[in-house]
């Protein structure tokens, strides 16, 4: 019989419905039934493409003897990280102030009015079980013990998110960001790209900084490092070479062997970073890999309504990466004339070798070299790989598919609208843009019911869940990216919308951050801690992305109030971007933006949507672009046209300079 979790429309939480296991949702009844039968809470959290929340589920959660043990000692509950994270963020906060360290799966174990006491990440089916008897006998004959844990834990998990106000504080200077990039390139892996040591995650919120700081600094070392970080990841196994996108991250130093789950957040940021890198740069290649990014995107995570889906999984037929593994014996079945020439392009049976004599592909020798070696054009290597990508692509998609989170998240979709605004920038390609409008008006229109609230998540047909920091934030940071492709300026009132829920709803009287979560939502399901979050983690911060928004429409509002909310935030993060930079690398580059002189364009005249179109195609980090043909209600356009006259404005600090009359005479 299907337990209770058959009733929630979480993939991930259906996953679980008919183990053998009584699962609960997280949420009052939960809570209540622990509270009279006087049972811990055994709380496991994961997501759908998790690949070892998968074993566990096989190995433990299915095994009738385990769930027997699992059900007469606790009452269980299941989460969806994705749909929970604020539940998730408090009890992982748990397992690394006891481990210093966690992941997924998280089995964390808790008093009946949800403190946690104890827990961990993966284990065995023969560890989970002698687990399970010895906290039972804890939770028996040592109560007092464990409640004394759960409270110097929840001191912990309060206090971790806190920020005091700095004694004294520093200028957004050159030489502050200066001082916080030495940091940070201390752990540069300048081989072959990312941070030492492995397992390589791609952190796109760090070479965003990074990339800023180079138009700051023009530091050669800078940009040289962007570009190892990009080039080898797009060669190497994470990066999907013959259907596009990138699992989530490499186990190995090199880039080869990922977990092969692909995530709707890693491939929204990092269409971003590859869009400006090519702008930054002039390398049409990142501008390439930025594009088979979307196509992927569009092609297996686009739902009919143009919002898109959280994941595809990294398992099929039980094997993880099955889906994405081939041998030259395959290759050569579907493309016979070249199957030898492609299969050492992509390092098959080679540097790719993996396991079982399957291989992953790669590519161990950039084009150029490769193409000098097979006495090819680079031109002729691209479209021999171009056509052999799309046959060997019909044949993989013949096979059993990794299964596809449908959820749709509303922070994850808004990330993915930005990606596609910074691709649109860089290539203004109408298909991409008409891709972000349409998914920017099914979230205003189903996710923030026209602008009245904010929803965490949509499946079957419905929004579910009161919306977190980061849905606001990433969605009006979204409708500002919006405005700045359409010039539409109704992107911009909602994104203003948001920003006042958002301050209604988890601002604090005593400090400038934001919580998390609301207090007064998700009322009987809420955390036992209320976190305020200000680190980057695979995501950047949501606190930090606001100060974003409110530094950008500040500009378009003239609202001091938001700007000098902006500055605050910022100034309690200058120590922490310090000591800790590739945790508070979304915080640098905000205050790269004040560093450089909280620029902003403002274009009117009868070509302003061309000047803007033209500026769009330069790397300009952090600046506000404002374009209106005509006359404009936005308090940033003030004073600002001239009848029949092609203006662009360069202000700086609420300064402007004399106008120009063309992009040519742009000096920035």
């Amino acid at each position: 019989m299907p337990n209770r979790l058959i009733n929630e429309s979480s993939p991930y939480l259906l996953q679980h419905a008919n183990n053998p296991v009584d699962w609960f949702p997280y949420g009052e009844e939960a809570f209540a039934v622990a509270r009279s039968g006087n049972k811990p809470l055994l709380i496991s959290i994961g997501y759908s493409a998790c690949h070892w929340c998968h074993v566990m589920e096989h190995e433990s959660f299915s095994n009738p003897s385990i769930a027997d043990l699992m059900n007469r000692y606790f009452v269980c509950v299941k989460v969806d990280r994705e749909e929970r994270p604020d539940v998730d963020q408090m009890y992982m906060a748990a397992v690394q102030l006891l481990h210093g360290n966690g992941g997924w799966p998280l089995n964390c174990f808790a008093l009946p009015d949800g403190r946690p006491f104890w827990g961990g990440t993966y284990f065995r089916p023969q560890q989970w079980s002698d687990l399970l008897e010895q906290i039972h006998g804890f939770f028996q004959n040592s109560f007092a013990d464990l409640e004394s844990q759960a409270q110097r834990l929840c001191r912990g998990i309060a206090g971790a998110g806190l920020v005091e106000m700095p004694q004294e504080t520093s200028p957004f200077s050159p030489d502050l960001l200066k001082s916080v990039y030495d940091r940070l390139s201390v752990s540069f892996d300048t081989e072959t790209g990312g941070m030492v040591g492995a397992p390589k995650f791609p952190m796109p919120v760090v070479w965003q900084f990074v990339l800023h700081y180079h138009r700051l600094s023009h530091l050669p070392e800078a940009i040289h490092q962007v570009k190892t970080t990009l080039l080898r990841m797009a060669m190497g196994g994470i990066f999907d070479q013959i259907g596009g996108g990138f699992a989530r991250y490499s186990t190995d130093a090199l880039w080869k062997v990922p977990h092969f789950e692909k995530m709707l957040y890693d491939n929204a940021q990092l269409t971003s970073l590859y869009a400006n890198a090519y702008k930054a740069t002039g390398d049409k290649s990142f501008l390439d890999i930025a594009g088979r990014i979307i196509h992927f995107v569009l092609r297996e995570l686009t739902a009919e309504q143009g919002a898109f889906y959280a994941s595809v999984d990294a398992d099929s037929e039980g094997v993880e990466g099955l889906f994405y593994l081939w041998n030259r014996k395959q290759m050569e079945e579907v493309l016979p004339e070249y199957a030898g020439l492609i299969a050492d392009y992509w390092g098959i049976d080679n540097e790719g070798k993996w396991e079982n004599g399957m291989s992953i592909p790669l590519r161990p020798l950039s084009d150029a070299v490769f193409a000098s070696r097979q006495h090819l054009s680079e031109e002729e290597l691209r479209q021999l790989v171009l056509m052999s990508s799309s046959a060997l692509l019909k044949v993989r998609n013949q096979r059993q598919r990794p299964a596809t989170d449908t959820k749709i998240l509303t922070s994850w979709n808004a990330m993915m609208v930005k990606g596609l605004v910074d691709a649109v920038k860089a290539g203004a390609n109408p298909i991409w843009q008409e891709a972000a409008v349409k998914a920017g008006e099914f979230i205003f229109e189903k996710l923030a019911l026209n602008g009245q609230k904010l929803f965490r998540s949509y499946n079957h047909g419905s929004p579910a869940i009161d919306g977190f920091l980061d849905d606001y934030a990433f969605t009006a940071d979204a409708f500002i990216a919006l405005y700045q492709i359409t010039f539409d300026e109704k992107w911009l009132f909602r994104a203003g919308q948001l920003v006042e829920q958002a301050e209604a709803l988890f601002s604090d009287n005593s400090l400038p951050l934001y919580w998390f979560s609301g207090e007064g939502l998700n009322n009987a399901e809420a955390p036992v801690v209320r976190m305020m979050e200000t680190t980057d983690g695979v995501e950047p911060s949501a606190n930090a992305v606001m100060a974003g928004v409110l530094l950008a429409l500040a500009h378009y509002f003239d609202n001091q109030a938001f700007h000098d909310k902006a500055v605050r935030m910022m100034v309690n993060m200058q120590e922490r971007m310090l000591q800790q930079p590739s945790a508070y690398a979304c915080w640098a580059s905000q205050a790269a933006v004040l560093a450089s002189g909280n620029t902003s364009l403002v274009i009117s005249g009868p070509d302003a949507l061309k000047n803007a179109l033209l500026i769009n195609r330069r790397y300009y980090p952090g600046v506000i672009i404002a374009a209106a043909e005509n006359q404009s209600a936005l308090p940033v356009f003030s004073g600002r046209f001239k009848s029949g006259q092609n203006l662009i404005f360069k202000c700086r600090n609420n300064t402007c300079e004399a106008p120009v009359s063309s992009v040519v005479d742009l000096i920035m």
